[in-house]
């Protein structure tokens, strides 16, 4: 059973993402769902994915699997 759910504040949702930041390069990085929880990493559902943006300035890296366009 999967009892991750989205990283956002009072969603329940199931994660379909996985996003990190590299702060030294000043980028987001939005990928498919990890294996498993890593400290410091946020899951996401479809919803919060397709609306992720990241800091003014800073750089977003989305890889998309094959057949998981959010």
């Amino acid at each position: 059973m999967n009892t991750r759910t989205c990283s956002r504040v009072a969603c329940e949702s199931e994660p379909v993402s996985t996003l990190t930041y590299v702060y030294a390069d000043s980028m987001a990085v939005l990928g498919p769902l990890s294996l498993e929880h890593e400290p410091g990493s946020y899951d996401l559902c479809v919803r919060h994915t397709r609306s992720m943006s990241a800091p003014r300035g800073w750089q977003v890296v989305r890889y998309v699997s094959v057949g998981n366009e959010y």
